[in-house]
């Protein structure tokens, strides 16, 4: 059967469809595209996770630093600089043919770093070369995926559709990690890293299989590209719902969510006198907080998206207050869990609130908007934490700006335009 007559057939059984949409965590999954491109994806990020421990793996065991730096910078740097066309190219010519050309980008860029791996890599240019092509690929594909959902779902089943996939992120960052490192030592760095470009082939094959899904129509605008990325900037600021919403993010990720993974593991050794065992205790409490709530978040429609978004974070700073403050070990991995949990309700709740809530001709444009403001305030939150620690200690600190931002998290909640949102109906 094709993906149409499945799609069809569905609608008319009254499993799934636009005036009749179903909003358990298994609606999205009866959907064949939605299948395909869910499947590439759990298969796309499990190969990431391979790449990047093999990748830092080798460059530890190999005495070689400069190659995971190269093409860690060359990343971010690629990354950066492709956000805003990505979502521009992905309101243009629609989110499959974005995310096919990404995926083949980041299948050549993977694919050129395990090649200089095998050959010594000698040549740092080289890597950093292909680090700014997965990074491009990062950066054009994200706002896409992003679109992808509102192409293939209606808006009553994205919330379960992102619910799927933050349960997909915490399961590949578990089992990537885990088989990246026994590949690396059982097979070499070579097959481990070539294991990572596997995965990015299969989802664009995935997407290929899943053929030209219908778009609504966008009639050229007659703009300049770039005339059309800063469209997503120009739709933020006539929104106050959007403007404050993705400011208080940002004043999130720069005050808590960023620095805490340079200030918890000083501050556990501090408050709780452990080592590197307590703090990844507490990162593997936060994972699996984190693998709960985006299995949880879709109960909870009955909590008004502004308040589960910006509620939710003001629960994450306190936690990062508490895990400042506490000397108690279980009471650390029992916040480090809801924190985990919290923190993955909300920004599965945020994204679906984004999606159903921007016009489907700028969401990767606005998406674009979003990623950039959290991507682009992490490295220098990061850089910044060195400075801050000759005025107090990582607890100390840790608290400070947990504190700040949760008083800005609560603020948000209040703000009328955030505090209206609602979501949208389950059945017309």
């Amino acid at each position: 059967m094709s993906a149409a007559a499945e799609d069809t057939a569905a609608v008319r059984r009254g499993e799934a469809g636009a005036d009749g949409a179903r909003t358990g965590l298994r609606a999205p999954l009866r959907r064949r595209r939605f299948r395909l491109l869910y499947t590439g994806q759990c298969l796309s990020r499990t190969g990431d996770f391979v790449f990047q421990v093999s990748l830092a793996g080798y460059a530890v065991t190999s005495g070689s630093p400069a190659l995971l730096a190269y093409t860690l910078f060359g990343q971010a740097t690629g990354t950066v600089l492709m956000l805003l066309a990505g979502g521009a190219l992905a309101d243009r010519f629609g989110a499959r043919t974005v995310m096919l050309w990404a995926d083949l980008a980041r299948v050549l860029a993977t694919a050129g770093v395990a090649a200089q791996v095998a050959a010594g890599g000698r040549s740092v240019w080289a890597i950093a070369a292909c680090g700014l092509l997965l990074g491009l690929g990062d950066g054009a594909f994200e706002p896409a995926f992003t679109l992808a959902f509102t192409e293939l779902l209606p808006k009553a089943e994205l919330l379960a559709a992102n619910s799927l996939q933050a349960i997909a992120l915490r399961t590949a960052g578990i089992a990537g990690a885990a088989l990246g490192g026994i590949l690396l030592a059982a097979a070499g760095a070579p097959v481990s890293l070539g294991l990572g470009t596997a995965g990015f082939a299969l989802a664009l094959a995935l997407v290929l299989l899943a053929g030209r899904w219908p778009v609504a129509d966008r009639p050229a605008s007659g703009d300049g590209l770039f005339k059309e990325a800063t469209g997503g900037i120009r739709y933020v600021f006539s929104h106050a719902w959007l403007w404050v919403s993705i400011g208080s993010f940002g004043v999130s990720v720069a005050l808590v969510v960023a620095p805490a993974k340079a200030l918890l593991p000083l501050a556990s050794a501090d408050v709780l006198g452990g080592g590197a065992s307590t703090y990844s205790l507490l990162v593997g409490s936060q994972a699996a907080g984190a693998l709960l709530g985006g299995l949880l978040v879709g109960r909870l429609r009955r909590i008004p998206p502004g308040l589960l978004v910006f509620g939710g974070m003001t629960v994450v700073c306190g936690g990062f207050v508490v895990l400042g403050l506490s000397p108690s070990v279980i009471a650390s991995v029992l916040v480090a869990t809801l924190v985990g949990a919290v923190l993955s309700a909300a920004t599965v709740a945020w994204a679906a609130t984004l999606q159903s809530k921007v016009p489907g001709e700028l969401i990767g444009r606005v998406s674009s908007v979003d990623w950039l403001i959290s991507l682009g305030v992490s490295p220098l939150a990061l850089v910044a934490v060195p400075h801050l620690l000759a005025y107090g200690t990582p607890a100390t600190v840790l608290i400070t700006a947990a504190a700040a931002a949760l008083v800005v998290s609560a603020a948000t909640a209040l703000v009328p335009a955030v505090r209206g949102l609602a979501w949208p109906a389950a059945r017309a």
